[in-house]
């Protein structure tokens, strides 16, 4: 089993999970009946317990839509975690969760694969857009923005707004350092769309009305495709993250200094990633290969930079703007 693919091994997770959530076998059982090793079980059991989908004490199968809320919850709470615990929460969503039965809201999910990204999955955010009667929040974590990309929402967004419907936007920190974003959100307020910025944007996300979300089916790649979730108890939870995501969001003219794009040369970056680890000035010096004397003269920099009076309130403001990501 360690030589298998992570395709094999989700296939025979998820024949699995089938058998021991909707036939009521045991994982042993389901194991000999699917002709599993003693390694193979255990592997695919640790793969389906790491998924919340099977409790470790009893191995008692979870509901992949109640496995799923789970996970967002416990980002909630640990937003630094957030990023690893979304990639557990695609999985769920787009290999787990259509072998369940409905839950009680009928709870639905759709995954659109890269190809269909240009096709249907852009007819069905059209749809969502004038479907829309109360509300849009939207996520929108760092990426290599373009013209064509930033303005691939707008003409939605106007018909949205022409109708009342209320638009908040946060977008990653660090995306305010370019040009072209800093102009795309300030015609953005000008429209009416309501736009904060966070430290950590972890992934992309739409929420129509608290009742359908589109999520990124991969935190690291914005064109691997996307997951459409239906169901009041689990967008609601994705809904309950955001509203906490922007209670703790910054408006953009708040954040010192990024407005006007301060970009960091490469031997500052590196300096500054190695104040916000505790290094000490010989430290940073021999890490790298520079003199007492410089490493002085760019904290000197960056605490200047920053509006800072101390290396850590330096390092504070840094994370703030997010220049450590």
């Amino acid at each position: 089993m360690t030589d298998a693919s992570p395709t094999e091994e989700d296939r025979l997770a998820q024949a699995l999970y089938e058998r021991v959530h909707t036939r009521g076998e045991t994982v042993a059982d389901a194991s000999a009946a699917l002709g599993l090793t003693e390694a193979q079980q255990n592997t695919v059991r640790d793969r389906l317990i790491h998924l919340g989908l099977l409790s470790p004490g009893s191995q008692l199968s979870v509901e992949a839509s109640a496995a799923l809320a789970l996970s967002l919850e416990r980002s909630h709470r640990a937003l630094d975690k957030l990023v690893e615990q979304h990639v557990l929460t695609a999985s769920l969503a787009r290999n787990y969760l259509g072998l369940s039965r409905q839950s009680d809201d009928d709870t639905s999910v759709h995954f659109y694969p890269r190809q269909e990204r240009a096709t249907r999955l852009n007819q069905r955010l059209n749809e969502l857009a004038e479907m829309a009667q109360h509300e849009i929040a939207e996520l929108h974590p760092a990426a290599n923005w373009t013209p064509q990309r930033l303005d691939g929402g707008v003409e939605r967004n106007k018909v949205s707004l022409s109708r009342g419907v209320r638009i908040r936007s946060i977008h990653a920190q660090i995306s305010l350092s370019d040009p072209l974003v800093r102009d795309h959100l300030r015609a953005r307020a000008s429209e009416g769309i309501e736009i904060r910025v966070a430290p950590i944007v972890p992934t992309r996300m739409l929420v129509y009305d608290r009742r359908i979300a589109i999520i990124q089916a991969d935190p690291e790649d914005l064109e691997a495709g996307a997951v459409l979730i239906r169901g009041g108890n689990v967008v609601r939870s994705l809904a309950a993250i955001y509203d906490y995501l922007w209670l703790t969001a910054s408006e953009p003219q708040d954040v010192p200094r990024s407005v006007h794009g301060m970009a960091l040369t490469e031997q500052q970056h590196a300096v500054l990633r190695l104040l916000a680890t505790g290094a000490k000035d010989d430290a940073i010096a021999r890490k790298l290969g520079v003199s007492n004397r410089t490493v002085t003269r760019v904290v000197a920099e960056l605490t200047a930079i920053l509006g800072a009076e101390s290396r850590f309130q330096a390092g504070v403001r840094a994370a703030k703007l997010g220049w450590l990501d």
